[in-house]
């Protein structure tokens, strides 16, 4: 499993107990990376080594240096280490970079993109509008950001750079439920709103409208529920998830019979024994063979890979899409091997 070592060379507060840490590679190479994708950090937290998926909120081409963004979460430890321990000299690890929240452009492409945002879920949103603004003159962009008061807006002055330099085609929507100013309105999205916005904000067109999403999971679950019922296909809804949650024991039963599994990358090829039921990525970590992984709990896409060779069923997949499923891509954190297999990573 390759690492990459960074060193933090700029800490920048952007709101309330959240700050972007600007990194570089020590190896002083550039990271090829997408907008849109995050980095998994190895933690020392007390001795043990703890995995947290960060976004990156840098688009490359526009930002000198790949950045994350880090909130203080609520109960969060993690976050709380790394807002008091990483200052600017500090050194980190982290898998490469990662992640299917990306964007293809097209300088001919005339679309209409729709970003919806809430708290921290803004960081990978706002590598993807710096992308699609500098390389899609004629699509038209809105997004849509909510916060609880103004003082938890994070990017706020370089998001109103934007709107500067692209008024024509970008359009930004704060929602703040709880504004400090006396004069702002008590906004929380919902489905009427939201429908209503929608409405407002994008015209028919030749081509469906893409939506972005990232933000706490009842916010997307509310997204994705409205887009729904609009008769939005889910194909054009893309979610950005980094919620931990208790994965359930599997609904159905397979063979229990010990399937050998290959795994392939570039060179490397390691090879190991799994039985239901146990995922493919706990076979590998309890043999000692290191697999990529963050969640594991299907929902952030650091553990893909592809099924070259026999079948793989999962208990979860909060982030692969239809056709990335067709083309054999499958989650090692909730998947199960039903026949031997070949994976590439």
């Amino acid at each position: 499993m390759d690492l990459l070592e960074w060193k933090v060379i700029r800490v920048i507060p952007e709101a309330r107990d959240t700050i972007s840490y600007v990194l570089e590679a020590i190896s002083g190479a550039p990271v090829t990376y997408e907008a849109g994708q995050f980095l998994t950090f190895l933690l020392d937290y007390h001795g043990q080594e703890i995995r947290r998926s960060y976004s990156l909120g840098s688009t490359p081409g526009i930002d000198e240096q790949p950045f994350i963004t880090v909130r203080k979460k609520e109960n969060g430890a993690i976050s709380r280490y790394i807002l008091e321990h990483w200052h600017v000299g500090t050194l980190v690890s982290s898998l490469p970079p990662s992640g299917r929240f990306t964007l293809s452009t097209d300088p001919g492409h005339r679309r209409q993109v729709f970003f919806l945002a809430a708290g921290s879920g803004i960081v990978p949103v706002f590598a993807l509008l710096k992308q699609l603004l500098r390389d899609e003159s004629h699509s038209q962009v809105v997004l849509l950001y909510q916060n609880h008061d103004e003082n938890n807006i994070i990017y706020h002055g370089a998001i109103q750079q934007l709107e500067m330099l692209f008024p024509a085609r970008f359009t930004r929507i704060d929602l703040l439920s709880h504004p400090i100013l006396p004069d702002l309105p008590h906004q929380r999205l919902n489905n009427g709103l939201f429908e209503l916005l929608i409405n407002r904000n994008l015209h028919p067109g030749p081509h469906p409208t893409l939506y972005y999403t990232c933000g706490p999971a009842s916010f997307m679950r509310m997204v994705q529920f409205t887009l729904r019922v609009m008769g939005v296909e889910e194909e054009y809804i893309r979610k950005e998830n980094f919620t931990v949650e208790t994965v359930p024991p599997p609904a159905f039963t397979i063979d229990m019979a010990p399937r050998r599994v290959q795994v392939r990358r570039g060179e490397q090829h390691h090879e190991f024994t799994v039985a239901y039921p146990t995922t493919i990525l706990q076979a590998a970590l309890n043999q000692h063979i290191k697999l990529p992984y963050s969640c594991k709990g299907g929902r952030c896409s650091a553990c893909t890979a592809r099924c070259l060779s026999g079948t793989v069923k999962m208990n979860m997949n909060e982030v692969l899409t239809e056709k990335d499923l067709q083309n054999g891509l499958i989650l090692t954190c909730v998947g199960y091997a039903e026949t031997d297999l070949i994976l590439e990573l």
